[in-house]
């Protein structure tokens, strides 16, 4: 198997979790934050697996593959702190 097939292999499976994930919450089910934090987490994955294996970074140095996953982390951080602070009634209509 080639590495391209793994690595779609690979997406499908992360992709698949997160589906379930999402029919829970439609179910009337709070991931809650832990639950924010495993997606997103899930997300950087997926973002890293496409940066290095579909857009071929990891032919590139090694500051352009912690650039890149840097964005990702930090984008996915920033997304998780708004969730949680409007779990948590930090922000948002009171």
């Amino acid at each position: 198997m080639d590495r391209l097939t793994l690595s779609w292999l690979i997406l499908m499976g992360l992709t698949a979790v997160t589906l379930l994930f999402a029919r829970h919450g439609d179910a009337g089910g709070s991931v809650g934050i832990a639950g924010a934090a495993l997606l997103l987490a899930l997300a950087v994955t997926k973002g890293r697996e496409i940066l290095l294996h579909y857009l071929e970074l990891d032919h590139a140095g090694p500051g352009w593959r912690f650039l890149m996953t840097g964005w990702l982390v930090l984008l996915c951080g920033a997304i998780l702190l708004i969730t949680a602070a409007g779990a948590l009634g930090w922000v948002g209509p009171h």
